[in-house]
């Protein structure tokens, strides 16, 4: 069966990290392409054995008129059995023209319980037209797209899953800490996240300044570029915590650094579902401390498998890390509730096992294009 997945990302991603799981997972058990703009950092991240096609088509943007017309040119030259898309609804739409017989649709981001708006009634006609099956990736954001018109029997939510990291060996701990400029018995408060104000990293830095003097042995460490990495950087030196505060910018491999992570801060306030830096650090037994928004609140069980603080709430962040960072018991019972937690339902393994039953089911189709 061919499968081709097309996202529109130009830089690297949830989504673009989650079809390269997939992928490399399932490559033995199906045939992938993968179609990103050109000139998307994507392609560098992308399992080297799989075919990429790099379009014209607009950057980060998921539907546009004349994206349309290439897409449907390219499927009738490479008629897929599957098209597997991240957004990027002017593929889909294409597709359909072209006699794709199968278009998936995964939604990876959550708009919160207070957006209540529908689809207008055209544009609920040319997504249902278009999209067999919408995947979600955490309970509310099926509930979400209900509310917005979708219809319910051609929802699947399959929950973001991530490969297991590897603890850090001692000699690596020792490199990086002295590559950071860290002392060794250094705890990092750790964010791998895009460094965008939907994140919330600001909640954390508006709090260092106490919770840094509370605990001289912590240092906070920001995996990650975005907007805002300059006005953080000027945050920091403002309130004088440069010497505790490490930015080290985009990464392809931000495992390197969130394996010595002693706390995982999840402060999003918009977007997230089932994050996939929560799951790495799960994977490990590193405990995080998330906002509830989304599908945080699914993903950390308060007080079980981490802790919970109220969104967009600084003073709440604080309460929940000053707790933690004081208990080495409730860090040890977090912790091991947390790797329970990944090895149940966000395991790589559990993910693709999934994605390969949907694939599955659709096999029938497969004789449409004999």
């Amino acid at each position: 069966m061919k499968i081709t997945q097309v996202i529109s990302d130009t830089n690297v991603g949830g989504a673009g990290v989650l079809i390269s799981s997939v992928i490399g997972s399932l490559k033995n058990d199906f045939d992938f392409e993968v179609i990103i703009p050109k000139g998307s950092a994507l392609k560098e991240r992308l399992p080297s054995d799989v075919n990429v096609t790099e379009l014209k088509i607009k950057g980060d943007r998921s539907f546009y008129p004349t994206d349309v017309s290439d897409f449907y040119k390219f499927f009738k030259k490479q008629m897929p059995d599957v098209i597997h898309t991240h957004a990027q609804l002017s593929s889909r739409i294409g597709g359909k023209m072209a006699g794709v017989k199968a278009c998936i649709s995964t939604r990876h981001c959550a708009h919160g319980e207070n957006n209540t708006s529908k689809r207008p009634l055209l544009q609920r006609g040319v997504y249902n037209y278009c999209t067999d099956i919408t995947i979600s990736t955490a309970d509310c954001v099926a509930k979400e797209l209900v509310r917005e018109g979708v219809d319910i029997s051609k929802i699947r939510t399959i929950k973001n899953g991530s490969p297991r990291l590897s603890p850090a060996s001692a000699d690596e701990k020792r490199k990086i800490f002295r590559e950071l400029g860290l002392p060794k018995e250094a705890r990092i408060i750790g964010s791998c996240a895009r460094l965008e104000s939907i994140k919330g990293q600001d909640l954390l830095l508006r709090i260092a300044p106490r919770l840094l003097s509370l605990f001289p042995d912590v240092y906070l460490l920001f995996v990650g570029d975005g907007s805002m990495k300059e006005r953080y950087q000027k945050i920091t030196s403002l309130l004088g915590i440069c010497s505790r505060v490490r930015f080290v910018g985009y990464t392809p491999e931000p495992e390197r650094y969130q394996k010595l992570f002693y706390i995982n801060v999840n402060s999003s306030r918009g977007t997230e579902t089932s994050c996939l830096a929560t799951s790495e650090c799960m994977s490990i037994g590193i405990p995080t401390v998330a906002s509830d928004f989304g599908g945080n609140r699914e993903m950390i069980e308060n007080g079980k498998n981490g802790l919970i603080f109220k969104c967009d709430n600084a003073f709440d962040l604080e309460r929940a890390l000053i707790l933690l960072l004081s208990s080495s018991a409730l860090y040890k019972r977090l912790s091991a509730s947390a790797m329970e937690s990944y090895a149940q339902i966000y395991s790589i393994e559990k993910m693709a096992g999934e994605y390969k039953k949907l694939y599955e089911s659709l096999a029938h189709i497969r004789t449409a294009h004999v």
